[in-house]
């Protein structure tokens, strides 16, 4: 299998990620994971690797570019658009953040996957020459799938006064263990497991700092832009849902279609309150897309002009990304409700997605309590925060 170095290759393939991904959505649902072969494909076809600069390896893609790739696999599948999002972020997050023996070690392999969680259940030992840590971190994404796992774990401040520090440990995967508890109404092919350290040792370069500002030890520009904060975070919820909401709005026209009114005989879908629902939800899509884009735009633009984000910038793309899953739901809702009793089969795709839909609203990054927080430091209320 030929490994993909560039967006161009990429593109050339995608087609035919789609429509495996499509076809074979369900059967990941069942087995609560992506198929390895299949996974296999997606580390070649370079999804993992898009945001990572080509010094490592990766493909250089754009921020733009990352969301429109995603917001297509989420139509196919949102479990498959999900953790390809989630492992694209974890390795632009170590390109930008990582030691740089890390990087050199991690990314000496074009297949390289990492999957964390910010839910630590953990015991942790600060050692001279690295983190010794026992427990379990929550929900891990595409642990599945990855080559290097671990979490978030909270150290305790260096001095009095300062804030504690919140770090990422990661090893091989071969030194963790993947316990099986994942078991959603929704996203069931995301493999979203907890991940078990029975007393592993963390040597110090395979940890750093992250959403910290110190979170930068020498990566360039426009990599460097990833950090500080967990905004980057938010925009894989929102192109999943995006991508949701799309396919939604195809598949309610697809479900009426051929359909008549039981009793006037009508088309269903010359229906007046039909088109309402259905155009309203395709003006909340174009709004929601569009916000994303020009929030995405406006970072990537900061990037490869060298410039560090605003406080501004990132509140922005925190809140459109928020904004873009909640409302997508919405509109994954609407289209459900306008198709009829044909969306209530199990065997339903419309069903299908509105539990997909169901599941993202309650991540850390995207629940409803970021509007609290980007709220707070855009009135002032709260001084400038590394978790927007």
């Amino acid at each position: 299998m030929t490994t993909v170095n560039s967006i161009e290759d990429l593109n050339a393939q995608l087609a035919q990620l789609l429509a495996q991904a499509r076809l074979r959505g369900t059967e990941f649902e069942s087995a609560r994971r992506i198929a390895a072969d299949f996974a296999d494909t997606l580390k070649h076809a370079g999804l993992a690797r898009m945001l990572v600069p080509p010094s490592h390896g990766g493909l250089g893609c754009s921020l733009p570019d990352w969301l429109e790739v995603m917001m297509q696999l989420a139509e196919a599948d949102a479990s498959t658009a999900w953790v390809s999002a989630h492992a694209g972020v974890c390795s632009g997050l170590i390109a930008a953040s990582a030691d740089l023996r890390f990087r050199d070690e991690f990314f000496a392999d074009p297949l390289a996957c990492a999957s964390w969680s910010n839910l630590p259940r953990v015991t942790v030992q600060e050692l001279e020459g690295g983190l010794r840590i026992s427990g379990n971190w929550a929900f891990v994404s595409g642990c599945t799938m990855a080559s290097h796992t671990g979490g978030m774990v909270i150290l305790p401040p260096l001095q009095e006064g300062e804030l504690p520090r919140p770090i990422v440990a990661l090893v091989p995967v071969a030194q963790a263990r993947v316990v099986e508890t994942w078991d959603p109404i929704g996203l069931g092919g995301t493999g979203s497991h907890d991940v078990h350290f029975d007393d592993v040792f963390v040597p110090r370069y395979r940890t750093f700092a992250w959403p910290a500002a110190a979170a930068v030890p020498d990566a360039d520009y426009p990599a460097k832009v990833f950090v500080p904060g967990t905004w980057f975070i938010s925009n894989c919820a929102a192109a999943t849902h995006l991508g949701l909401a799309r396919r939604a709005l195809d598949e309610a026209r697809n479900e009426m279609r051929g359909k008549v009114e039981r009793f006037s005989g009508r088309p269903v879908l010359e229906h007046p309150a039909t088109q309402r629902s259905l155009e309203a939800g395709e003006g909340l899509w174009f709004a929601c897309r569009a916000g994303l884009r020009e929030a995405l735009r406006s970072i990537w633009e900061s990037a490869t002009r060298g410039e560090p984000l605003s406080q501004e910038q990132r509140l922005n793309a925190r809140v459109a990304a928020v904004t873009a899953v909640h409302r997508s739901t919405e509109v994954v809702r609407m289209a459900y409700d306008a198709a009829g009793a044909g969306a209530i089969r199990r065997s339903a795709v419309l069903e299908r997605l509105l539990r997909e839909a169901s599941c993202l609203t309650h991540h850390v990054s995207a629940n409803l309590t970021s509007y609290e927080l980007t709220g707070r430091v855009r009135s002032g209320v709260e001084a400038p925060s590394l978790r927007v």
